[in-house]
């Protein structure tokens, strides 16, 4: 099965990145960027056919002719017309995969031959370490062999949740954008730390560490995080007075805010 990344920037770099790491054959994958030297060091670095447009206007065309999956990664103002442009060159049976916030399947479908099998997703970048999430809804005329082939693309690098394209934002929002607000966190308690009289390295460390050791015991078969939570937060404890002022803060609140900003962003960007 021959693959085609339209744009190589974050995400599609990551979708490729567990790709490749789960053994695909470099052979049928074909990329494209904009510039000859992002193409060239993108070449490098995953060992694959890369084509600049900026050296080729024909390259996104050539790139998926062949192809029986195409994931396109552009900026989402750039999706639409981006699949307007290939709509020309594609196979009748290629599944063309956006990787974008906001750009609906409707609005794909039109830019589109009639027929085109289109399927939105939502990756996160821990697809790069085997532990993404990647949110899926398929078009009208995807089969489940369609599927089962996009699913092959994610799988090896993540867990795909097939879900209905009203309810992608909403994924989007916590498990898309949510190794951000992860990172955001590890940062302030480590700040926390230092506020403490830690020097900062070992704060950074700290925070590090704890993140990941409680994201390992979140792995354990059954775990439950308000159970892991208890258990550790014994009446009268310390944890336990830490968890009260994080509700007093409106720590829960602020989480519902977030994530009702980050849907607003993507609705703002659909077209």
């Amino acid at each position: 099965m021959h693959i085609s990344f339209i744009g190589l920037g974050h995400l599609n770099s990551a979708i490729l990145a567990g790709l490749l790491a789960g053994g695909y054959d470099r052979e049928h994958i074909t990329a494209t960027t904009h510039s000859v030297a992002s193409a060239a060091a993108r070449r490098a670095e995953f060992g694959i056919d890369v084509i600049a447009t900026e050296q080729d206007p024909q390259a996104n065309n050539a790139a998926v002719a062949n192809a029986e999956i195409v994931v396109l990664g552009v900026k989402p103002p750039q999706m639409v017309e981006t699949a307007r442009g290939l709509a020309a060159a594609l196979r009748p049976d290629a599944t063309v995969v956006s990787v974008a916030a906001g750009t609906t399947l409707a609005s794909l479908t039109a830019a589109l031959p009639k027929g085109q099998p289109v399927v939105r997703t939502m990756p996160n970048v821990a697809l790069t370490v085997g532990k993404g999430v990647v949110g899926m809804a398929r078009g009208a005329t995807v089969t489940d062999a369609q599927v089962s082939q996009v699913d092959s693309v994610f799988a090896g690098s993540g867990t795909v949740f097939h879900v209905e394209e009203d309810q992608l934002n909403a994924l989007a929002a916590m498990a898309g954008s949510g190794p951000g607000y992860v990172f955001r966190f590890v940062n302030s308690l480590a700040n926390a730390g230092t506020d403490l009289g830690l020097d900062a390295a070992t704060a950074q460390e700290l925070a590090r560490l704890t993140v990941v050791g409680a994201g390992t015991m979140l792995e354990l078969p059954d775990a439950d995080p308000s159970a892991l939570e208890n258990s550790i937060a014994t009446p009268g404890g310390t944890t336990e007075a830490a968890l009260k002022s994080l509700d007093a803060g409106g720590f829960n609140q602020i989480m519902v805010e977030a994530l009702q900003a980050n849907v607003a962003r993507s609705e703002a960007l659909g077209a």
